[in-house]
């Protein structure tokens, strides 16, 4: 192959090799009167020079020669003849033909060297764009979501990183190359992918099969890893599903026989004879306590599993934050009349986008959740304020903390910790998942000994209109 490579630049070497030894022709004859021809031999020199800093050494010793017989053609005497008559032209003509030949040499092993050197700059290049390409594509998977969903969502980091280096990363039963793309499978483990150079992208064939084997191993990598978080996922929400079923097996054996027990004897009592009036009357308030009791453990269990299914469904509207926490407060007043709750909301707070119904919720739970841990002589305290790009609400009592331990837990379903087992266990796990459905944020605030807060804050939204 090399051999016919040759073959077909030799009417290009010879070209040049005549070109470079009649232009030294010219200037020796230009130069034949100041200077004695044999010391002129040197131009020749230049030629052979030329011819192998560009075609290597056997071109250049070709030029030595045919310059050594130009020389002696032309300028020696007898010219126009290849005889020499004078035995000194002779050793000159022998002293320049092993000058040609030693500085071919040097010349064409300069040109292997730089010849060298250029294809380990190549090698250096080629080695640079293959690492960076992975270390791009390794910094994408580790930092994104699935492979699949990277290569199809343009404007990936992936896909950038990929088509930066003028290549596509496919995951494909089949290649489908677009027009002109070179084509190379990628030997993953689990599925079938392909990468494809894109034309005068500068990759050879040799590079894409060197880069296609790490290539895939990273890709491979962060498959494995999204089916481990996969199953790690499954195992986790299969625990949880455990957790949620014996929870509320405990709330069904015990929050709800404690009020249908209270409800039974009641009822027993009420029919097993005559009563006096005020038995009657205690009676009946029990049934109405725990009646409601019930009600609303029944209503907590139900809105539970609407919030874990995903199935809220807030009615979003303009909501006066002013009116539905008063509202709120009033009706926790009402069951423990023997509480102070302190409001301190602003008449003209900006109106938020969200269901009245469950923010009336939320804040109910809230404040109730307040009153039991916050001492008789110490009121509950509801404010409000607007900072930044948000609307904030917040309940705060002054009862003794939560433990730092604890405050992971609050929100998880029949959490009691601080309760000492008041309660359903399910108000703030509610009032996170209205809350949360709503578009808005709530957050802890506790300190051991100092009281605890909760915030719930709305993104501030332009006004409505008023009305003419």
């Amino acid at each position: 192959m090399a051999r016919k490579g040759r073959l077909r630049e030799l009417p290009l070497v010879s070209l040049e090799a005549v070109a470079a030894i009649g232009v030294a022709t010219g200037t020796v004859a230009l130069l034949e009167g100041v200077a004695p021809v044999t010391g002129l031999g040197v131009v020749y020199l230049l030629a052979v020079l030329l011819v192998a800093s560009r075609h290597g050494e056997i071109a250049a010793l070709a030029t030595a020669v045919a310059s050594v017989l130009t020389l002696n053609f032309f300028f020696i005497e007898p010219r126009h003849h290849l005889t020499i008559s004078d035995s000194r032209n002779v050793a000159a003509l022998g002293v320049f033909l092993i000058a040609g030949m030693v500085v071919s040499r040097l010349a064409a092993a300069v040109r292997q060297r730089a010849g060298e050197s250029e294809l380990r700059a190549h090698e250096a290049a080629a080695r640079e764009r293959e690492s960076s390409l992975l270390a791009a594509v390794a910094s994408s998977l580790l930092s994104e979501g699935p492979v699949e969903a990277q290569l199809s969502t343009p404007g990936g980091r992936l896909t950038d990183a990929v088509s930066r280096a003028g290549l596509r990363l496919e995951l494909a039963p089949a290649p489908s190359p677009h027009e002109g793309e070179e084509t190379v499978p990628l030997q993953l483990r689990s599925r079938r992918a392909w990468l494809y150079a894109m034309p005068d992208s500068g990759w050879h064939r040799e590079e894409l099969d060197r880069v296609a084997e790490p290539l895939a191993h990273l890709v491979d990598v962060a498959i494995d890893r999204e089916e481990v978080a996969e199953h790690t996922a499954e195992a986790e929400a299969a625990r949880r599903a455990d957790v949620a079923k014996t929870a509320v097996l405990h709330a069904i054996s015990h929050d709800l026989r404690s009020p249908l027990t209270a409800i039974t004897t009641a009822t027993g009592a009420l029919s097993s004879g005559p009563l006096s009036e005020d038995d009657r009357r205690e009676l009946l308030s029990v049934l109405r306590s725990e009646s409601t009791r019930l009600a609303r453990l029944v209503d907590d269990l139900l809105d539970l599993s609407r919030i874990e299914a995903g199935a809220v469904n807030p009615r979003p509207d303009w909501c006066d934050l002013h009116d539905t926490v008063a509202s709120a407060a009033e009706h926790v007043r009402r069951e423990h009349p023997e509480h102070q709750v302190e409001l301190l909301v602003s008449a003209d707070l900006p109106l938020v986008r969200a269901d009245p119904a469950q923010m009336e919720r939320v804040f109910s739970n809230l404040i109730e959740n307040a009153v039991k841990f916050s001492p008789e002589d110490r009121p509950v305290r509801v404010s409000a304020s607007v900072a930044g790009e948000r609307v904030t609400v917040r309940v705060t009592d002054e009862g003794r903390g939560i433990p730092p331990t604890a405050r992971s837990h609050v929100f998880e379903p029949f959490f009691r910790g601080r309760a000492g087992g008041a309660g359903s266990g399910l108000g703030l796990t509610i009032s996170k998942g209205f809350v949360e459905a709503n578009g808005a944020r709530i957050q802890l605030d506790s300190r051991p000994g100092a009281g605890t807060s909760f915030a719930v804050s709305f993104p501030l939204v332009p006004q409505p209109a008023a009305p003419a």
